[in-house]
């Protein structure tokens, strides 16, 4: 586990933490059918946000994003008042986009870099570079899936 100073923390929280927390609280809204451009998801993604530092305890690999979905699940209830099931399976599709984003780009973006997992991991300017193409990619897909369901008048 990588122990990371207080400087660097802050730094991760503003430029890799709020955008993907963000980014996701979008993509659960527009699968929700729900407006994007609102408070609430800001509320969310900065709520999300102060969750994300669940990374510095010692828990098993993958708990942390078991705990990050749940805690996007029970934040989004709270705020939308959404069936718990359909913000559930929305939370886990972001989660599935990130993990097969990641899947396919981390290790050819590492070696074009010359580095590794835990170099990138402790650099938060790194760590923020490296979460740029999935963030990008769930901000792509809640814009898509937002066109969609105004097309189709789904917006509630």
């Amino acid at each position: 586990m990588v122990r990371e100073s207080f400087p660097s923390l802050l730094y991760s929280l503003v430029l890799q933490d709020f955008p993907e927390s963000l980014a996701i609280a979008l993509a659960v809204f527009s699968f929700l059918n729900l407006r994007l451009w609102e408070k609430r998801v800001l509320f969310i993604a900065l709520l999300q946000t102060g969750t994300n530092l669940v990374r510095l305890f010692p828990i098993a690999f993958g708990m942390h994003s078991v705990l990050l979905i749940i805690s996007l699940t029970l934040y989004t209830r709270a705020f939308t008042g959404a069936r718990l099931s359909r913000i559930f399976q929305a939370a886990l599709i972001c989660f599935a986009i990130i993990a097969g984003a990641e899947l396919l780009y981390a290790k050819l973006l590492l070696n074009l870099a010359g580095l590794t997992y835990e170099a990138a991991f402790a650099n938060p300017f790194w760590r923020a570079a490296f979460a740029l193409p999935y963030e990008v990619l769930l901000l792509f897909t809640a814009l898509g899936k937002d066109y969609y369901n105004r097309k189709r008048g789904l917006v509630c």
